[in-house]
């Protein structure tokens, strides 16, 4: 089940890539932005990681939190240069989607084939191929990403599902939701 704009956002514990315990409650009281991605080799998540990681310093002067899952295995994701690069950034792997289905994340083949008729896909394929990342032969290729910003409160204040492979809330939206 979807989640909706101005709920609770739903707590889970795990841990990040590196071993160390996340719960997402201990961020209360910081804006959260909580991204959802796909697998460790999409091109289209890496470049979203990306951008959002070029501004990291940014977000954490206005005190938002960034907290990214992927349906990968901590293992493999550790086996990526570019994803180890992304700390300070809690990365989490959620291979069984757990914490996917309590946020209402879920697979669209529709939706991952609509991917290739929009603007731009091709380029930011070959972009992100560019990258050579490790494959993740156990990750689903239609599960659809998606983004949360949670407020101080742990309010839900935008669910963002995306439309296709490549569809992430703005990243304009997201500097506006943390003051910038």
């Amino acid at each position: 089940m979807k989640l909706k704009e101005n709920t609770t956002a739903i707590d889970f514990v795990t841990t990040d890539i590196f071993g160390k315990p996340l719960k997402l409650s201990d961020f209360k009281g910081k804006k959260i932005y909580l991204g959802f991605f796909r697998n460790v080799s999409c091109p289209f998540c890496n470049l979203r990681v990306h951008q959002l990681t070029k501004l990291t310093s940014d977000f954490e002067k206005k005190g938002l939190q960034m907290i990214f899952l992927f349906e990968s295995a901590n293992e493999i994701l550790l086996r990526s240069s570019f994803h180890q690069g992304v700390s300070p950034i809690p990365l989490v792997g959620d291979p069984q989607r757990k914490i996917y289905s309590q946020y209402g994340v879920e697979p669209s083949v529709f939706k991952m084939v609509s991917t290739f008729f929009t603007k731009g896909a091709m380029d930011d394929m070959k972009a992100g191929k560019a990258l050579n990342l490790p494959e993740d032969k156990n990750a689903t290729q239609s599960l659809i990403p998606a983004d949360f910003l949670i407020d101080e409160n742990f309010q839900i204040r935008r669910a963002h599902y995306g439309r296709n492979l490549n569809d992430h809330i703005a990243i304009e939206d997201v500097k506006a939701f943390a003051g910038i």
